[in-house]
């Protein structure tokens, strides 16, 4: 059996799933300027950020904009949910392992119940004296034509005292190593270099999930963002997926192509960039994927015609991006798995991805919760097999 081990972003999201982003309170409440605090669809800020912005206490202004509770509340963050869909997918291939932060509270406890129910093989929350991390996801449904979009107010809490030292020296001793949304959890993304390059040394395959680095928007508004204290991690990822907005911002470049382009010149493997309901791009250059030029493509449209004829079935695109990655994930441990590292199809990474991806638009939140072993991976296989139809008929 292969090992994958992960830490990054873990949190509770509070699920808003109808709400209405042209309505008066929304528009209100709407970013002027980069790194303001304000509200942006697609976008986080961190709730003392959007207090200030506001002008008012933070929890008064999100009940004007969402005008009821949470209709739920789910495990969320991209690496926690990139990392449970990989241990549904790969049942007999891979064991695979979370480690996170959460507060000695309520949340944190919601948090351990959910991870109960994914088969993890080990999963650890240091425990720590702050609140446990959390977010509130604001959905609009009928946003973007349809295709729905969201936008997340982030309370940092125990994850900004989550530090390298929590993580055991075993972590390093895995197939795979995955870092998914470390911007939220500063002490780990400032040491990513350190972390990616010891995972490496270690023979582990590597792979990192962006998510919107608002720290660094709010502190150098239009700059560059860094990966690694020193801006220096590139060399150490063998895959990178990350959405257009991650990936121009993280990169500088102004263009998904131009973005990808850079992180394979400083030393990165492949790079995939989505971009909502648009093609996403993926590319690869030296190391364990068979090189390839930047193509495009495209998203699953069996999802989409399944939930224009069933719209009872839409939940929403809360963790989309962050199944995406897992997608990506469990393709890399098939494969190798196969013998295939040095020649790994990026391709293949992609349509799993792309698939899983699409699948959550089915359920509320990212997270999903199987009744039996392999349920997941059962259910995605009709959208898996009508995706590669999709591909074959428009080449």
């Amino acid at each position: 059996m292969l090992t994958i081990h992960g830490t990054g972003c873990c949190l509770a999201d509070n699920l808003y799933t109808d709400c209405d982003f042209s309505g008066s309170a929304f528009r209100k409440a709407l970013s002027v300027k980069e790194g303001d605090g304000g509200l942006s669809p697609g976008r986080l800020v961190f709730a003392e950020d959007f207090e200030r912005f506001i002008g008012k206490p933070y929890r008064d202004a999100l009940a004007e904009i969402t005008r009821a509770p949470p209709g739920s509340r789910s495990l969320g963050g991209p690496s926690v949910i990139s990392l449970a869909h990989a241990a549904q997918a790969l049942t007999n291939i891979a064991e695979v392992s979370f480690f996170g932060a959460a507060g000695n509270d309520e949340l944190g406890d919601f948090v351990q119940s959910a991870l109960k129910k994914i088969p993890f093989r080990k999963y650890g929350l240091a425990g720590k004296d702050f609140p446990s991390p959390c977010t509130d996801v604001i959905s609009d449904p009928n946003y973007d034509n349809g295709h729905g979009e969201r936008t997340f107010i982030n309370v940092i809490g125990a994850a900004g005292h989550f530090f390298p030292n929590d993580l055991e020296d075993d972590f390093f001793k895995a197939d795979i190593v995955a870092f998914g949304g470390t911007a939220l959890v500063p002490p780990i993304h400032e040491s990513l270099t350190e972390l990616l390059k010891r995972s490496r040394e270690a023979g582990a395959v590597t792979a990192v999930n962006l998510v919107y680095d608002f720290r660094s928007e709010i502190s150098a508004s239009g700059k560059k963002w860094r990966l690694g204290a020193l801006d220096d991690a590139y060399p150490y990822i063998d895959i990178l997926i990350a959405d257009k907005e991650e990936a121009i911002k993280t990169s500088g470049a102004c263009s998904i192509r131009d973005a990808i382009r850079w992180f394979i010149q400083r030393g990165t493997g492949a790079v995939i960039v989505t971009d909502g309901s648009r093609d996403s791009v993926l590319a690869a250059g030296k190391g364990i994927f068979s090189p390839m030029e930047p193509v495009s493509m495209p998203v699953c449209i069996e999802v989409d015609l399944e939930i224009a004829a069933h719209p009872e079935r839409r939940g929403d695109t809360t963790g989309c991006g962050d199944n995406f990655a897992g997608g990506v994930i469990s393709s890399i441990a098939e494969q190798l798995a196969a013998g295939d590292r040095g020649r790994m199809d990026l391709r293949e990474c992609a349509v799993h991805g792309t698939v899983a991806g699409g699948f959550t638009c089915f359920s509320v939140g990212g997270a999903f919760y199987e009744t039996f072993p392999g349920e997941k991976i059962k259910r995605m296989q009709p959208y898996i097999k009508a995706y590669r139809k999709q591909l074959e008929e428009s080449r």
